[in-house]
């Protein structure tokens, strides 16, 4: 039987334009009065206080400095940013950034690069960057050791071919607007998978010079599912043995294999929550089912409501971001095998995964009016003792 003796509960939340007065994002008319920024920051300080997070990460920071003052004084001396936004003028801002807050300190942090040298063999220009550049954090974590946690903030799906930008389509009207919308789009798609498949050779590129557990997390702008963020998908179901050159995989029969490569894998920690939580599941109906047959004699009748069956929507996934009554998941923590409690290799499992969203479905206004167009999203890890 396993055994847990401490949990670390890790999350990622998109702040929404965190900016503090006199400060504007994009537009000098985007300025909060003292009341508003007052209740953006009382939003958050109760989020962190009721859910208790011991790491976060944060994308859409323009103001790192007031963050890292609201983490200090709730509990969270260990803060992470590299980047800082881009100032376009008079108080004016573009290009946020993400951040990192943490209880347990943090040994080492860096900002991710892309690597040249891969650019012209996925099709990109050799000087490619990140639209917003990843942030990697090293953290000594209770009974784990080291561990690499990385924010992101992916490429959104935003149109940026919009009519103001000196692009010729040689088109006019609704032509001209109907194909900028194509080619932006395109054009935001390949942002973003190109982002998600120099990210993941960085990563690899990490976990096998130090080995060390890991977690991604962040808006990702887009489903998991989806092909620009297939790099994250990869796994030993897809490779073929006449595509393996390296002797020692080789030689590997199919058990040895799959180990070896589920160790530079990613693997979405709602997916390990729910399979846990069904295994689980499983084993109470068992028992359930067994003490039936064995009070069958007593002819114990059970009312509809006794049945542990889970109901059909259990495990649908809630929605992180809402465009109109159109709900999708954009934000995700994934981890590294070390985390899959199904691997030989395992440090913990994934006992719970929380996704936030009362604001989104069930808005108060005066409560929410200030607090972000995402739902935070986050889960708890059991340490293996």
């Amino acid at each position: 039987m396993d055994s847990y003796h401490e949990t670390i509960r890790i999350a990622s939340i998109n702040l929404f334009n965190f900016i503090a007065p006199p400060d504007a994002y994009y537009d000098f008319e985007n300025i909060y009065s003292h009341e508003q920024w007052a209740k953006k920051l009382g939003w958050f300080e109760a989020f962190f206080e009721e859910n208790q997070p011991d790491i976060i990460g944060f994308q859409e920071v323009f103001s790192p400095d007031e963050l890292q003052s609201l983490m200090a004084s709730l509990g969270y001396p260990h803060f992470a940013v590299l980047d800082t936004p881009e100032l376009m003028g008079d108080y004016v801002y573009k290009s946020p950034v993400v951040a990192l807050a943490s209880r347990f300190p943090i040994v080492e942090m860096a900002l991710v690069q892309s690597a040249p040298q891969l650019c012209q063999h996925i099709g990109v220009v050799a000087d490619f960057s990140f639209s917003r550049k990843p942030l990697r954090a090293t953290i000594d974590l209770p009974q784990i050791g080291r561990c690499d946690v990385y924010v992101v903030h992916l490429k959104s799906k935003r149109n940026d071919l919009g009519q103001g930008r000196e692009v010729e389509t040689e088109l006019d009207g609704g032509a001209d607007l109907m194909a900028r919308q194509a080619l932006g789009r395109v054009a935001s798609n390949l942002q973003r998978a190109t982002e998600a498949a120099l990210l993941f050779h960085q990563i690899m590129l990490r976990r096998q010079n130090t080995s060390l557990p890991m977690v991604l997390m962040g808006d990702f702008n887009d489903s998991l599912s989806s092909s620009a963020l297939e790099a994250f998908r990869v796994n030993p179901k897809q490779v073929y043995r006449a595509d393996i050159e390296d002797k020692k995989l080789k030689a590997m029969f199919e058990v040895q294999l799959t180990q070896a490569l589920n160790h530079f894998c990613l693997f979405d920690s709602y997916d390990l929550y729910r399979h846990g939580a069904k295994l689980n599941q499983n084993l109470l109906q068992d028992e359930f089912e067994s003490s039936l047959h064995e009070d069958d004699e007593e002819n114990i009748s059970l009312s509809p409501s006794s049945s542990l069956s889970p109901c059909p929507n259990q495990w649908q996934r809630a929605s992180t971001h809402y465009f109109g009554n159109t709900g999708s998941v954009l934000d995700y923590i994934l981890v590294s095998s070390e985390f899959d409690a199904s691997q030989n290799a395992s440090l913990g499992e994934v006992i719970d995964y929380q996704t936030f969203d009362r604001h989104l479905v069930r808005p108060d206004y005066e409560r929410d009016k200030m607090s972000t167009d995402h739902a935070p999203v986050m889960m708890t890890l059991a340490v293996r003792g």
